[in-house]
């Protein structure tokens, strides 16, 4: 089972609980993906559910998995609520996806940013991160576009915001996902960029969809 797949279901049955439902059949019909059984016996082997009868129940770590995806959306909720002036609806959608391609260092920086908001737009509450429980004031590093890192320059792949689903797997096949360490090689006339040693070349529309920041040290 695809990891997109776990987290839409771990997020189902997260919110499903929130509205008071633990059955299977709500589980699935609730998920964002295309889920069947088998899928859930999946979780469960895995050890992040157990099922009793009709009830799904989150397992410790279950919970946290759980936690983490319902945090990421609900933070890409503030953000394109609060900063961006997005409708409810399309900052719904546009969270779908932020969910699956960020790493959560940029959660962390989006929840300091943000205040440490304790609800999404919808009212519903939002996991506490390590940030919050810190109290952290402070934002880390600024996030940039691929296509304004200079040339040599190694940065780390914060999240991508791809205009259409193919791209986005492109990118992902190619190693240019969240948490992966980039290498600046040629900026004109086209980028090359070196990931887990090897070199591509990438127009720079492309490039301005990655959101990176520097490494330490850098």
């Amino acid at each position: 089972m695809k990891n997109h797949t776990t987290d839409e279901l771990l997020e189902a049955i997260w919110r499903n609980r929130e509205l008071g439902q633990s059955s299977v059949s709500a589980c699935l019909e609730s998920a964002h993906a295309e889920a069947d059984l088998t899928d859930i016996e999946k979780l469960e082997s895995d050890g992040l559910i157990t099922i009793s009868g009709e009830d799904i129940h989150l397992t410790g770590e279950g919970e946290k998995l759980a936690s983490g995806v319902i945090r990421r959306h609900r933070i890409a909720e503030r953000l394109f609520t609060d900063v961006l002036g997005v409708g409810q609806e399309q900052s719904e959608l546009a969270a779908c996806t932020f969910e699956h391609t960020v790493v959560p260092e940029v959660v962390e920086s989006l929840c300091t940013l943000l205040g440490h908001p304790r609800e999404c737009p919808h009212g519903k509450p939002i996991p506490p991160g390590e940030c919050c429980k810190e109290g952290r004031i402070k934002v880390g590093p600024a996030l940039s576009p691929l296509s304004e890192i200079p040339c040599g320059q190694i940065v780390k792949v914060a999240y991508i915001r791809p205009e259409h689903q193919d791209r986005l797997h492109m990118l992902l096949s190619m190693g240019i996902g969240p948490g992966a360490s980039v290498r600046v090689n040629q900026r004109t006339p086209v980028l090359v960029l070196y990931v887990d040693e090897s070199e591509f070349a990438m127009d720079r529309q492309i490039a301005e969809d990655i959101y990176v920041w520097v490494e330490a040290g850098q």
